[in-house]
């Protein structure tokens, strides 16, 4: 492998790990707004998607807790992602990065739940750590199909 290859991988690793990091930071942001500020973007979302739904004639019955819920698992599919995208960056080896993926993820999720303590009205539970790993694994399961198409695309 040349020398320009390994630069270009390392350069991206950064950016990755960048990228990763703060968005990690923005879910424990987010972990710090109180409930009355969750509650509003709550029902901001949940006007937002019943809208949309509405207008192409599917009434989905969505409630604030299926919003809340579904945030908690699609904010963690996208670090899932973005957690092994970050290893894969820096090693190629799917199975190896697996480990570190989660570590960060479950590590996330817990401090997440921990902020949440510390806001106004809010609390941890301990159905959103699982409900945000679940989330995670999803996410890390896309990036593997991802890769896995891409690698036989290029054979």
């Amino acid at each position: 492998m040349s020398k320009n290859v390994i630069k270009k991988r390392n350069v991206f690793f950064i950016v990755m790990l960048v990228i990763t990091g703060l968005y990690i930071l923005f879910i424990w942001w987010h972990s710090t707004l109180t409930a009355d500020e969750s509650s509003a973007e709550s029902a901001n979302v949940l006007a937002f998607l019943e809208n949309i739904l509405r207008s192409v004639g599917i009434d989905a019955g969505l409630t604030d807790h299926i919003v809340r819920k579904s945030a908690h698992f699609c904010e963690f599919a996208l670090l899932g992602l973005l957690s092994l995208w970050t290893s894969y960056a820096k090693n190629r080896k799917i199975v190896k990065n697996l480990m570190p993926s989660g570590f960060i993820c479950i590590s996330t999720a817990l401090v997440d739940e921990l902020v949440q303590i510390n806001s106004k009205g809010r609390s941890a539970e301990v159905t959103d750590i699982a409900l945000d790993f679940c989330g995670a694994l999803f996410g890390a399961l896309f990036f593997i199909i991802i890769i896995s198409v891409i690698k036989l695309f290029k054979k």
